[in-house]
């Protein structure tokens, strides 16, 4: 038989140590049935020391008084063999063997003192007969059980009834006690199996559920490097095309390819703001995908202007809202520090939430503020209009979402604050909104003035 087992734990107590590999299964015995293999070693583990105790306690302590030595007991020193025989089987992976032999024991015992002893049997020696009971509900089934204890309460009355000298009444609260004991640890097996069978059971279905959620995980991710592969490419196919025709667009409306009327011009004009609307979509999607396969560049240089950034947007802005009664102020300290960044990509950044300002205001203000607050510059862009209701404004920094008030005047992607999102966190700076319904909104773009995050291209 195979004797090889668990190596004990490197750290901890030595006492727990050698418990632990006292009492650790083989590795070749299956998860389910490991507690029970533990449980019968840690009660054989008891009872081999106990036996030695039992069976060499007269000749020891004989031999320490200088009486005449007691002699062994053969019955006893079987017995002793027996268990360390269990315990020795325990420790391999049929460790079920050495299970029954545990359950036998007892009644083994017992049956040995009735056939060779002609005296009545005593409470003391019938009660360990419902050990057996007690050993089997432990390590078998509620069956099992109740079949061992009717087989000890039979026992126990034949040896009542059995020819002997100094014959007595049966004592029928012994065979009781021993079917009642066999009762109760039926019950507890059936109640011990039956919660270690929903146990694995939900187990088991954790685990086929982790499985799924891995392989969905891993299917989502799959599908998400293939979309974001394929919108990076078609971005990239449709710039070069698109860009032909507002050049080519542009030419006819200058008059170069020949004269055109007032009212071709017009329309010219309008296919060249459609053809540059269609250009920002689709820089918007090349700049996500981007984003989400973790291939944006940065091209990082040291005393950007902030100020300039900011005027840059300004004018912007003020182009933007050309055709609509707004304000728009900006300001600004004189003594505004530069900052390291990606020049390009803050302005960007500032651009997105600027023109979406003036995008949804139609009367009012939009004003642009910087200030400087520790190692920090910070930048607020607010309006006066219609607001972000609370509930949605988890769509505002979402991929492909867009608030109802979105939707309604301007359409888009929804990619212009999730991008603006991105490029501000990429430099180490955060942004937030504060909004309530009716009551315009506030975007707070903090950028850091020198990230440690960032290096400068040399």
């Amino acid at each position: 038989m195979d004797m090889a087992t668990s190596s004990p734990p490197a750290s901890g107590n030595p006492a727990a140590r050698l418990w632990s590999w006292l009492t650790t299964p083989h590795p070749a015995v299956p998860a389910d049935e490991r507690q029970k293999a533990s449980i019968l070693m840690s009660m054989l583990a008891v009872f081999v020391p106990l036996a030695f105790v039992v069976v060499f306690n007269g000749p020891i302590t004989s031999f320490i008084n200088g009486t005449e030595g007691a002699a062994l007991n053969i019955a006893a020193v079987v017995a002793l063999g027996f268990v360390i025989a269990a315990y020795a089987i325990s420790r391999t992976s049929r460790y079920q063997i050495a299970g029954y032999m545990v359950v036998l024991v007892p009644i083994l015992a017992v049956v040995g003192v009735f056939m060779s002893s002609q005296e009545a049997p005593t409470p003391v020696s019938l009660f360990f007969l419902s050990l057996s009971a007690i050993f089997c509900g432990l390590l078998f089934d509620a069956r099992q059980t109740i079949i061992v204890g009717v087989i000890s309460a039979v026992i126990a009355v034949a040896a009542y009834y059995r020819p002997i000298a100094n014959p007595v009444p049966v004592s029928w609260p012994i065979p009781m006690f021993i079917l009642i004991s066999a009762s109760v640890m039926a019950v507890v097996s059936y109640l011990t199996q039956g919660y270690v069978s929903r146990l694995e059971t939900t187990q088991r279905q954790l685990r086929e559920q982790y499985t799924v959620a891995e392989e969905a995980r891993e299917r989502a991710e799959r599908s998400d490097q293939v979309k974001s592969a394929f919108l990076a490419s078609m971005s990239h196919e449709l710039r070069t095309p698109l860009n032909a025709i507002i050049n080519y667009t542009k030419f006819v409306n200058k008059g170069t390819m020949g004269p055109v009327t007032p009212a071709q011009v017009e329309t010219l004009d309008e296919v060249i703001d459609s053809a540059k609307h269609l250009l920002n979509l689709i820089n918007d999607v090349l700049d996500m995908s981007k984003i989400e396969a973790g291939s944006l560049s940065l091209f990082i240089e040291d005393n950007i202007d902030l100020k300039a950034v900011l005027i840059s947007s300004l004018n912007t802005a003020k182009a933007l809202g050309r055709e609509k009664e707004l304000n728009i102020n900006l300001l600004m300290p004189e003594d505004l520090p530069n900052v390291r960044g990606d020049r390009q990509r803050i302005l960007q950044a500032v651009l997105n939430v600027v023109s979406n300002a003036v995008k949804f205001t139609e009367v009012g203000s939009v004003t642009i503020k910087a200030t400087h607050e520790g190692g920090s510059a910070v930048i607020e862009i607010s309006d006066t209009g219609p607001g972000i209701a609370a509930q949605d404004q988890f769509a505002v920094f979402e991929a492909f979402k867009q608030t109802k008030t979105g939707l309604r005047q301007a359409g888009g992607t929804g990619l212009g604050m999730p991008i603006t999102k991105s490029l501000i966190e990429a430099h180490g700076g955060t942004i937030s909104l504060k909004s309530e319904e009716g009551q315009g909104a506030t975007f707070t773009l903090k950028l850091p003035i020198k990230s440690e995050q960032l290096v400068p291209m040399a």
